[in-house]
């Protein structure tokens, strides 16, 4: 999360435990082209790989210093923001990755490991390749005296993105949620975890100990807050995302996933985070509302990289609700402020039930409208057809051209050089 941070914002990461991911719209167009550039260079003997990607890094870096880090709410470093949370969700939880349960990846039925691409049973919809070796954990929330706190979970998230053991490229993060209150935060490692996270051969799969509170300098070392970077954008409906390739972790010996689920009347805000957009939309007599919230912007991200929503939803009986997903995009577009019967909605929080915003909310953020190109009337109209066809809205909603995302640097390196190969 402390990568490029610009204002229009894409989000990658996860499903449970979303990554976010800025970027300016006009830098997006300059960094696609010098990519383009490069890569010819590259291609033609011009320059090396290495000085490529360099290259890279130092445009990007500009870019990073030339752009202004909006104002936030949060502490300048990781142990003081453990302090700032402890009332409401204890202390973060010390993560073991041995002790997690690892993410298991199928094709055709099989579990399967390495780097499958996207032709698997559960991808992660994130618009790049699924690879395995990712972990989950679940943890009772607990005081800073080791006392359990019923109301409290955390759950950490080991994502890795690495496509070779001997160099690892993902991320360790961690949620804390009150079922009580609603209060969450969100905890991000740094962009270096090479310090404590190492790779199964063959497997991928994530190891070892990522420094806890005890200390507090090692902490402040391997993570890092939110601060300007809305976790939001991805993790809008409650703190916890859900989908095929998350919800294979299953808690041992249980049905249970291990990232927990909540309902359309869970609680819900971010501790640092009072400025942040908490928007999503209600639409009366939509039954896509009768279990959960829905934060579209990941509704978004998963049907432009392939999701099919009347193949999995409503988990009882896919498909049943296609008019009601059909609804609940053409209200997105249109905007619920425009729709008799929809309104934008914030989410009980502190006690408070849900309440209903209007034009005069002082928290909007730019992330949270639609993407007109990618849900246009045709595409919308064709996800009828998925009832019937299979695969139809796959192919029917992926934009022509996937829009770029910035992801992590040792990401950004592991891209760069499969576009050189």
């Amino acid at each position: 999360m402390n990568s490029l941070r610009f204002k229009n914002t894409i989000s990658v990461g996860i499903p449970a435990l979303m990554l976010s991911i800025s970027l300016i719209a006009d830098e997006i167009k300059d960094l696609e082209a010098l990519g383009l550039k490069l890569k010819a260079a590259v291609s033609s003997g011009v320059m090396t790989e290495a000085e490529a990607i360099e290259e890279w890094f130092r445009v990007a870096e500009q870019s990073k210093k030339d752009s202004k880090e909006e104002p936030h709410n949060f502490p300048e470093n990781a142990f003081e923001y453990a302090k700032l949370v402890e009332p409401e969700l204890g202390v973060p939880p010390k993560v073991n990755l041995d002790e997690a349960v690892e993410i298991p990846l199928f094709v055709n039925g099989k579990r399967k490991f390495g780097n499958l691409g996207r032709k698997l049973d559960n991808p992660s919809y994130l618009g790049k390749s699924t690879v395995s070796g990712s972990t989950l954990q679940r943890y009772q929330g607990r005081t800073a005296k080791g006392e359990p706190m019923s109301d409290v979970v955390w759950v950490s998230f080991g994502r890795n993105s690495s496509h070779n053991h001997r160099k690892v490229i993902g991320s360790v993060q961690m949620i804390g949620y009150n079922y009580k209150t609603g209060a969450t935060a969100f905890f991000e490692s740094s962009d270096n975890i090479n310090p404590w996270v190492k790779l199964d051969k063959g497997t991928l799969r994530m190891r070892g100990t990522l420094p806890g509170i005890d200390h507090p300098d090692e902490f402040n070392k391997a993570f890092v807050t939110p601060r300007s970077v809305q976790c939001v954008q991805c993790h809008q409906n409650d703190p916890f995302i859900h989908n095929p390739f998350i919800d294979a972790a299953l808690i041992p010996g249980s049905k249970k996933t291990v990232v927990p689920k909540l309902d359309e009347d869970s609680p819900y805000y971010v501790i640092g985070g009072e400025n942040w957009d908490m928007r999503t939309m209600h639409i009366k007599g939509n039954a896509c509302f009768d279990c959960h919230r829905v934060g579209m912007k990941t509704v978004e991200l998963f049907l432009q990289n392939g999701w099919e929503p009347n193949a999995h939803m409503p988990p009882n009986k896919p498909g049943s609700l296609a008019d009601d997903l059909r609804e609940l995009l053409d209200v997105w577009v249109k905007g619920p402020e425009n729709v008799i019967g929809a309104e934008w909605v914030v989410p009980p929080a502190r006690g408070k039930p849900s309440q209903v915003v209007h034009e005069k909310y002082p928290h909007k953020s730019g992330f949270n409208t639609p993407n007109k190109k990618l849900l246009t009337p045709s595409r919308i109209k064709a996800l009828e057809k998925s009832r019937t066809l299979k695969n139809q809205s796959i192919h029917l909603l992926r934009p022509k051209r996937s829009p770029a995302v910035v992801p992590r640097r040792e990401e950004i390196i592991s891209s760069a050089k499969n576009l050189a190969a």
